[in-house]
């Protein structure tokens, strides 16, 4: 079970009871899809950090990252430690986990370096993706809902995901995944033995 989270904007309570959640489920991985700290308070990033660095959470970075380096690297007098902003700096845009592609928002990173984090996920990007990566799923954070969509025949399929719905990927694939944030008290799980996904709420735990 691969435990997939993102978009916590400097709440690490919602990062704690995500990962309650993701351990009760046995999850092997977790990812975090970017977005961890929130550049409008820059002075909580370690702690924010420091309960995924603990559980060995593989980190990607988001645009909030980005703009506390921009906005502190090579000060002398700064809300982040040099050690933080070293961490922020060394974070992927993208990994990558069999069949599956991690990123904050957009995955060209080649074409797009780092506005890759902000672009919009559109049709025209969403084609790109099914003809790049025609046997990939990508998991993304940014937009904040839940929703899946795919590559059905000629058209594009999309729909919502429920809370405690067990979505099949079969027969949808390449497709593009978007994790519900966790500052809507969601997170998500992906089995790749078994080709599903589910949305899971931790509201109860917070």
């Amino acid at each position: 079970m691969i435990g997939i989270i993102a978009d916590s904007h400097a709440r690490t309570e919602t990062i704690v009871a995500a990962l309650k959640i993701l351990k009760d489920y046995d999850c092997r991985h977790i990812y975090h899809l970017g977005d961890v700290c929130d550049s409008a308070h820059p002075e909580t990033a370690e702690v924010c950090l420091r309960p995924l660095m603990k559980h060995d959470v593989k980190i990607i970075k988001g645009n909030n990252e980005q703009t506390i380096i921009a906005n502190y690297r090579g000060r002398k007098k700064t809300p982040v430690s040099p050690a933080v902003l070293r961490f922020l700096q060394s974070l992927p845009l993208v990994e990558w986990y069999r069949n599956a592609i991690f990123t904050h928002s957009l995955p060209f990173v080649r074409d797009l370096g780092l506005s890759c984090m902000v672009g919009v996920m559109g049709p025209t990007e969403t084609r790109r993706f099914f003809s790049d990566f025609p046997r990939y799923i990508l998991f993304r954070g940014h937009s904040h809902s839940p929703v899946i969509v795919w590559q059905n025949g000629r058209d594009i399929g999309i729909r919502p995901l429920l809370v405690g719905e067990k979505f099949d990927l079969i027969g949808r694939t390449p497709c593009v995944v978007t994790c519900g944030a966790l500052t809507r008290g969601l997170c998500m799980v992906w089995k790749p033995e078994e080709n599903y996904i589910e949305c899971l709420s931790f509201i109860g735990l917070l």
